[in-house]
């Protein structure tokens, strides 16, 4: 299994409680890279522009990656969310 299929399989384990469904499925994981150095980028949109469970999903989607990138730490990034700038910011000091 290459590491792409491992960070798709963690995602899957990521749920959101709302719908009780994983964030893969529900299609909100968008632009996926994995640079050759294992650095894993990917962009989070959450159900909702207001959706109340972007920051501590998108906290879960990075703790599900972190093993995963080698060391360098997984760079999710929140689109289409009226607090994305705040939460992007908040992920980066992480």
């Amino acid at each position: 299994m290459d590491l792409r299929e491992k960070v798709i399989n963690r995602l899957k384990e990521v749920i959101d409680p709302g719908t009780l469904t994983d964030v893969v499925s529900m299609g909100l994981i968008k632009n996926i890279d994995i640079r050759e150095d294992g650095k894993i980028t990917l962009d989070f949109q959450p159900s909702s522009p207001s959706c109340p469970l972007a920051l501590p999903l998108a906290l879960k989607i990075k703790d599900a990656l972190l093993d995963l990138s080698q060391g360098k730490g997984p760079c999710i990034t929140i689109t289409d969310h009226s607090m994305a700038d705040e939460i992007n910011k908040y992920l980066k000091e992480q």
